[in-house]
């Protein structure tokens, strides 16, 4: 009886403390993405603090840079756009395929629909007359007269049947020769959005040419080149200070291991020739690079080299449309001069997840990534973390 009377209220315990547990589990999982969002609220907040007075430090090359920015930003809503398009341009194939492949189908079982009809109604035409005769003339057996009555009900069920079956083939047929008509005039359409937003990218990019060529012009001398370049880096590193702190705040809702142990493992974020060597001179100046040059195809995807977050996705001057990742344990990783940009800070992504189109926002002359690795806000060899076989 001990046994009997204790299994079921230890049932019974288990039973109501599970959903309790996961209930608490819930609800501690949603206050701790209700806290994350609040973080990067903050961050974004703080973000647009520390530009406002980047800005308001600067004084010189302001016009230029503001024209360029504006292009910029103009280029990689038009690249989005396109890009936009082509997928709709391909999945509208991919569905007026899929309908003709259908027609085909339906016309193939029309075709062989019809035809067992009229071999039925050949058949039945032709040993109808003498059925009919014999009836006519067999009045003295009854059985027979039922058998072949019978048979012709049979016979017209079937016809019946087969008319029903064409006539619903005629009808789908029908239907799918509207959708196709519908799909060719939406496939026109996207075709001709695609030719009018190519034609505005293309406007957008010769107009950044312009903005380049008028920056370059205003920093012909070495001196005004070497202090752009030493504004530059020092706004990237109040930006990475300024991500340091917030990014260690932020609850994660997995955690992050860094790239420590992923030292000569890890793949390029983009298919291209390192152009740029870091630790390099830039120039003839005493600068150096802090980062990689891969010079790539305009408009080739950029990729996550590693799970982590985004923290910034914007615009910062003198690295154009940039992309940062935190890895966490002091890990960033920097995707610069973009085209365009797919995600937004708080954005989880994988290793080898697009994040960005190539390009050569922020005044670069020819396309391609500038790509930076740090660690807590030092800057480390990129090519010490790539696989190179």
């Amino acid at each position: 009886m001990k046994n009997i009377t204790t299994v079921p209220l230890m049932v019974l315990l288990l039973v109501l403390f599970v959903p309790s547990h996961q209930a608490a589990e819930d609800d501690d999982r949603s206050k701790r993405r209700e806290a994350t969002e609040k973080e990067l609220s903050k961050l974004q907040i703080k973000i647009k603090e520390l530009q406002t007075n980047q800005k308001k430090n600067r004084s010189s090359l302001t016009i230029e840079q503001q024209a360029l920015k504006k292009t910029d930003l103009l280029v990689g809503k038009s690249r989005k756009a396109l890009n936009s398009i082509n997928r709709k341009l391909r999945k509208s194939k991919a569905r007026l395929k899929a309908l003709n492949t259908q027609r085909n189908r339906l016309n193939n079982d029309k075709k062989s629909q019809q035809k067992s009809l009229r071999e039925q109604i050949r058949a039945a035409h032709a040993g109808g007359k003498q059925e009919y005769l014999k009836l006519l003339f067999n009045q003295e057996d009854p059985s027979q007269v039922g058998r072949t009555l019978v048979y012709y009900d049979y016979l017209n069920k079937a016809r019946l049947e087969k008319i029903k079956e064409l006539n619903l083939t005629l009808q789908k047929l029908s239907q799918v020769e509207i959708e196709i008509i519908k799909e060719q005039s939406e496939l026109q359409q996207l075709a001709n959005q695609q030719q009018q937003e190519n034609n505005r990218l293309n406007g957008l990019k010769d107009n950044r040419q312009i903005a380049i060529a008028q920056l370059n012009n205003s920093l012909k001398s070495n001196s005004k080149r070497l202090a752009e370049w030493q504004a530059n880096e020092e706004d990237l590193k109040s930006l990475l200070d300024a991500l340091k702190q917030s990014a260690a705040t932020l609850i994660p809702e997995e955690s992050l291991d860094g790239l420590d142990h992923l030292k000569g493992r890890l793949t390029l974020p983009v298919k291209g020739r390192v152009k740029e060597k870091f630790g390099s001179r830039r120039g003839d100046q005493q600068m150096r690079w802090s980062g990689v040059l891969i010079a790539s195809k305009e408009g080739r995807r950029v990729n996550a080299i590693h799970h982590g977050r985004v923290v910034y996705s914007d615009y910062l001057r003198g690295f154009g449309l940039i992309s940062i990742i935190d890895h966490g344990e002091g890990y960033m990783s920097l995707y610069g001069h973009n085209e365009a940009l797919y995600k937004q800070p708080g954005d989880w992504v994988e290793a080898g997840e697009q994040i960005a189109t190539v390009g050569k926002s922020g005044g670069y002359p020819s396309s391609g990534l500038y790509f930076e690795i740090r660690y807590r806000s030092k800057a480390m060899n990129p090519m010490h973390f790539v696989n190179r076989k």
